[in-house]
């Protein structure tokens, strides 16, 4: 055979590497791309965050009187403190009774101290990581070792969450209901709660209610036309979700113990802030938290910041001032407030080690 028949036979060969058709532009080559893709936006993210969260500590820093805030936290005091300390362990064995009675719905029952180790542990990841998902992720971790499907995991966690920011939002409409200095300190506070509400309650109803208040038929004729035009990946994790939200369809006195869980977990965590308050001296009545915590929690959920920090003095600065707290006295008690929850991250870190060492 010819030189040249040979090379018209390479050049046509269906084996022969070629830019079209070399593994450099398969398949696994588009999913190694997409993953730089998304890496590059995540890093593209957490430097926005980074920049907000260093702006907003950079105008704090700059028009705080910051001997002023020193001395308020060199008077704290350690009674209280203490208190407040306490009270983060008993919001984490409220937590651990909600997620524990969730799990046993579908017959994964790991006992008490596995889950409130785990929910203690969590608070570490949730600290010291620049987002909560790291500790989302250990809980979701310890819950699938006790039994418990992916799906059922990640369900509970959403709806133990979604609970607790449903009351904390009745909290605060109640606040805003039945005291009128309110609503004179920060106008249109009740608009903004009700429409908190409103959302939460259709979500959480997506959750519990049966299939006669929400038919599921037109579930999957709306998810099909939904798949057309959006990345099969997603398509398939929505698929993934609603079939984790029919786990609890139907559970209605279910949701009656988890919101009454909730409130009691809300109310410690309004507790928590108070006491913050009577440590620094700042004479504040406990009806004021009852509109000062779920906003400022809700403010400090946005994705701006890197763990809310810059946005936290920000918010307490704003509200508490509403209140004739000084911007020193402010500062100290978000300072404070965030110190609290990294002594507890800490004491977390330290659970999840020794629960290492005795796996290992």
């Amino acid at each position: 055979m010819s030189q040249d028949k040979k090379d018209t036979i390479a050049a046509t060969s269906p084996f022969q590497t070629s830019p079209e058709n070399g593994p450099e532009n398969g398949p696994e080559s588009g999913l190694e791309n997409a993953k730089h893709r998304l890496k590059g936006r995540r890093l593209l993210l957490f430097v926005l965050k980074l920049l907000v969260s260093a702006a907003l500590i950079g105008w704090i820093l700059a028009t705080a009187n910051l001997s002023a805030v020193g001395e308020a936290m060199v008077g704290v005091d350690l009674r209280w403190l203490g208190l407040a300390m306490g009270l983060q362990f008993v919001g984490a064995a409220l937590i651990t009774l909600r997620w524990q009675r969730l799990l046993a719905v579908k017959d994964v029952t790991p006992g008490f101290r596995h889950l409130f180790s785990s929910v203690v542990a969590s608070s570490f990841f949730r600290q010291f990581l620049p987002s909560i998902i790291g500790g989302d992720a250990i809980r979701g971790y310890d819950a699938w070792r006790a039994g418990a499907g992916p799906g059922l995991a990640g369900m509970a966690l959403v709806v133990v969450r979604r609970t607790g920011l449903f009351a904390l939002a009745i909290f605060a409409l109640g606040a805003v209901l039945f005291f009128d200095d309110f609503s004179e300190r920060l106008p249109d506070v009740r608009l903004w709660v009700l429409i908190g509400i409103g959302t939460l309650t259709v979500l959480l109803g997506g959750v519990f209610l049966p299939s006669r208040f929400i038919p599921r038929r037109y579930i999957p004729g709306s998810l099909t036309r939904l798949a057309a035009v959006v990345p099969e990946r997603v398509s398939a994790k929505i698929t993934n979700t609603l079939n984790a939200v029919r786990m609890f369809e139907g559970h209605p006195g279910l949701l009656v113990y988890i919101i009454a869980l909730s409130f009691l977990l809300q109310i410690n965590v309004i507790t928590f802030y108070w006491v913050l308050a009577h440590a620094l001296g700042l004479g504040m009545d406990f009806s004021a938290f009852w509109i000062i915590v779920p906003l400022a929690i809700f403010v400090m959920m946005a994705p701006v910041t890197i763990n809310g920090i810059g946005l936290r003095e920000a918010v307490f600065i704003f509200l508490l001032g509403q209140w004739q707290i000084g911007q020193s006295e402010a500062l100290a008690f978000a300072w404070l407030e965030y110190g609290s929850f990294l002594a507890f991250g800490l004491f977390g870190g330290l659970v999840y080690a020794l629960r290492r060492s005795k796996t290992s």
